[in-house]
């Protein structure tokens, strides 16, 4: 079954390319994003998901986390915040995935954390964070959890619109999150219909946006035109980015894009520089890889918060959190993209009130540490 599955996987990358790759990806999420559709208004006229939070009991204040994750921007945005709560240990799952071959990635992380568990007898933490997409997870690795520590486990996933339910579109091992969601204590998510979702299965949940890791003590003070790009995109190439790009550069728009894949693009050491950089930054919405269904990304967060003026998707929820068009900007298409860029490109002053503005509303609601200290508060693990 694995070197089937490993042919698969082979003959996928070898056939599915260019124009074919973009068609596959099209009607895989046509079929996936009337499915959702399906399953939101099939459930609508249930009562909506309760607010209250199940009694977790803990170290009050929590005086170490264990965070479990696929690390990759965590440890310069998360686990810096988290830090500032309590101290954090770390178990990085990414060396051994990127070791990993021939097994499931679920088999991977089962020795990782076996392995770590192994190595710091020592270690008694007082809340463990486990953030981990579907194909990480398995029954095996929560046992082991459970038999090491009687701590309070914490899961979150941030993509749930394509993996909490199990559509059956895609290999992968990402879709239905909801069986996994079961397994801990209380589910994080990042989408607030979705906390229904939860609730009608009778599962723990709490509605958590994104944040950020603060890194500037003073809003942008800079010229108006002292801007080194005019507009750029953060973010590895994918196919559904590259159409996008390939759209905007069609209609002569000077968006360039930073990030692993893109042709003569290097490594981003510093995003927040590039971001107070540019006179605005791109921003690309969507839950990849549909191009109709919108979610929060870290994205929406650390850019604003690093003082710079933000062009993304229209995303109601991002209405919950910014005051659009005076904070960031928002697009609903490739035209209203291109407006909005004209409008404002005429206008660099402008754009330098915005980011000001973002930055002020990020820095008093929107950093990771607030998002948690505002869950342990309300979980009563702080005062």
């Amino acid at each position: 079954m694995k070197a089937w599955h490993r042919l698969k996987c082979r003959l996928s990358r070898l056939l599915l390319r260019g124009r074919l790759l973009e068609w596959w990806l099209g009607w895989k999420m046509r079929r996936l994003e009337r499915s959702y559709a399906g399953e939101l208004l099939g459930a609508s006229t249930r009562p909506p998901a309760s607010e209250r939070l199940p009694g977790i009991k803990t170290a009050s204040p929590p005086r170490r986390l264990l965070f479990i994750g696929d690390v990759m921007w965590e440890s310069h945005e998360l686990i810096p915040e988290l830090e500032r709560i309590c101290p954090v240990e770390t178990l990085d799952l990414r060396p051994v995935l990127q070791e990993g071959a021939e097994a499931a990635p679920y088999d991977f992380v089962l020795s990782a954390v076996r392995a770590f568990i192994a190595a710091r007898s020592d270690l008694e933490p007082d809340v463990i964070l486990f953030y981990a997409r579907g194909s990480l997870l398995s029954d095996e690795v929560f046992e082991l959890l459970r038999r090491r520590w009687a701590c309070p486990l914490l899961g979150m996933n941030l993509d749930e619109k394509v993996q909490f339910l199990p559509y059956g579109l895609f290999s992968h091992g990402n879709e239905g999150y909801e069986r996994w969601a079961r397994k801990v204590d209380l589910n994080l998510t990042n989408a607030r219909a979705l906390m229904d979702w939860y609730a009608d299965r009778g599962l723990p949940v709490y509605y958590m946006a994104e944040g950020y890791h603060r890194r500037f003590s003073d809003p942008p003070a800079g010229v108006p035109n002292s801007y080194t790009h005019e507009l750029t995109f953060l973010g590895s190439r994918r196919p559904e980015r590259e159409a996008l790009m390939k759209r905007l550069w069609a209609l002569g728009l000077p968006v360039k894009p930073f990030g692993a894949g893109w042709a003569n693009s290097s490594p981003v050491e510093r995003p927040e520089a590039l971001y107070r950089a540019s006179l605005m930054n791109l921003g690309i919405g969507f839950a990849s890889p549909s191009l109709a269904l919108t979610t929060l990304k870290a994205r929406d967060f650390e850019c604003p918060g690093a003082g710079a003026c933000y062009l993304t998707t229209w995303n109601w929820e991002l209405a919950l959190h910014y005051d659009i068009g005076r904070e960031i900007l928002c697009y609903r298409g490739d035209e209203e993209l291109v407006e909005l860029f004209s409008y404002y490109r005429r206008r660099p002053e402008e754009c330098l009130r915005i980011a000001q503005a973002a930055w002020r509303r990020c820095l008093a609601e929107h950093t990771w540490e607030k998002r948690f200290r505002d869950l342990f508060r309300k979980l009563g693990w702080v005062a």
